[in-house]
């Protein structure tokens, strides 16, 4: 398939898989003369990217492991799970900093709702 398929069968854009494989992100496909030509197995990986960027994966960490895939012929299982536990530990951290604020949040509605309790009975009491 041309670039042009790849691109909507996975909903990434020409320019970021040109981007992806100038980077060494995917492998070079073959080419027919002029043009690209990419085999399924690229909309395989391309998904995986896609969902490794939703999880919080930057270009960089995913080059690091596409490196070693490279030097391997696979993924090399052990880098993968120590990279997917690194960003485990990171998501763990924010959604305790974000349990905080939103507890922070109550107790600042609360707070507030207080003050301004206070204020009434103050404006009734000089009435």
């Amino acid at each position: 398939m041309y670039i042009g398929e790849l691109s909507k069968i996975t909903g990434v854009s020409v320019k970021a898989i040109r981007h992806y494989e100038e980077i060494g992100l995917i492998k070079t496909p073959l080419r027919k003369e002029k043009y690209r030509i990419y085999d399924n197995s690229f909309v395989d990986v391309l998904n995986m990217i896609q969902l490794a960027k939703r999880l919080g994966f930057s270009l960089a960490e995913l080059k690091a492991i596409a490196k070693a895939k490279t030097e391997k012929g696979i993924v090399p299982m052990d880098l993968l799970v120590q990279e997917i536990e690194k960003k485990r530990i990171v998501l763990l951290a924010q959604q305790e900093t974000i349990k905080e604020k939103l507890k922070g949040l109550t107790e600042l509605e609360q707070s507030v709702a207080h003050y301004n309790a206070c204020l009434l009975e103050s404006l009734e009491a000089t009435d």
